[in-house]
């Protein structure tokens, strides 16, 4: 199994012979920085580019990859008997795409890209493999497991308030955390998504998110100019974010739901 050591490819997704990464990469990549290593350093990945609204992962395709986004964002979805589309989640820099398949061997969800972006390639089984020799590997399969989890536990809490201005209130202050594990501005967000994929993710009609964003941008909480969002009042969405039933209250709350529209 030597070849593992060195390679960990899979060239029909190689568009190029410099389309590789290492190991050592998507442990940074991952905030594993401190696990890089020469070891690391030898083992290789193929780099796949998806193009905005190019799809990563199918619904219903087997399992064989699991991909590290190393640049770009995706959202997770899931398509009922009728043929609408289910947000489940944001994937952005560092995010590991893929861990559903580990149940029945397919993928219960798709991988949609929301804008020209770059994944490691990781077949699963030789990965498992090499992280037998190689404990950075094997600490960042069980990172990656850790991290759905708690991007799966975070949605849960978006969507655990009645009112849907709240909703939205708690997805910019995520978005902004999000954003600062990145090392990006926690103040002033960009987002990939539509309206519609937010209002999806948060179980909401997609014009609600657009009143709730007036609302925020009204009571002085946020400016917006269209996916482009500051937050002005950073205490204030914090204190309605506590709401969890009911009109939100509070200084800055109060005003926005009275510019809200029911």
């Amino acid at each position: 199994m030597n070849h593992l050591a060195t390679s960990i490819a899979c060239p029909d997704l190689v568009r190029s012979s410099t389309a590789r990464c290492t190991a050592s990469d998507v442990l940074r990549w991952s905030g594993l920085h401190a696990l890089a290593g020469s070891d690391t350093d030898s083992v290789l990945f193929s780099t796949r580019r998806v193009h905005a609204d190019g799809v990563l992962i199918h619904e219903g395709q087997t399992f064989e990859y699991l991909y590290c986004v190393g640049a770009g964002s995706f959202k997770g979805v899931q398509t009922d008997v009728e043929g609408y589309e289910q947000v489940l989640g944001f994937a952005f820099h560092g995010d590991v795409l893929g861990l559903d398949g580990l149940y029945r061997g397919r993928h219960g969800s798709g991988a949609v890209a929301l804008e020209d972006s770059t994944v490691a390639v990781m077949p699963f089984l030789e990965l498992v493999t090499a992280s037998r020799r190689l404990p950075a590997l094997e600490r960042l399969l069980h990172h990656a497991a850790g991290v759905e989890l708690r991007h799966r536990s975070d949605t849960q809490y978006l969507m655990s308030a009645a009112s849907s201005e709240v909703r939205v209130a708690r997805f910019l202050l995520h978005f902004a955390q999000r954003q600062n594990a990145l090392g990006l501005s926690e103040r002033r967000l960009r987002l990939r998504m539509t309206r519609r994929d937010i209002a999806s993710c948060l179980g909401v009609a997609h014009e609600t998110v657009g009143r709730a964003l007036t609302a925020l941008a009204q009571s002085g909480c946020i400016t917006v100019s269209h996916r482009d969002i500051e937050i002005i009042d950073a205490p204030a969405l914090h204190e309605m974010q506590r709401v969890t039933r009911g009109a939100p209250r509070g200084r800055s709350a109060i005003r926005a739901s009275h510019a809200m529209v029911a």
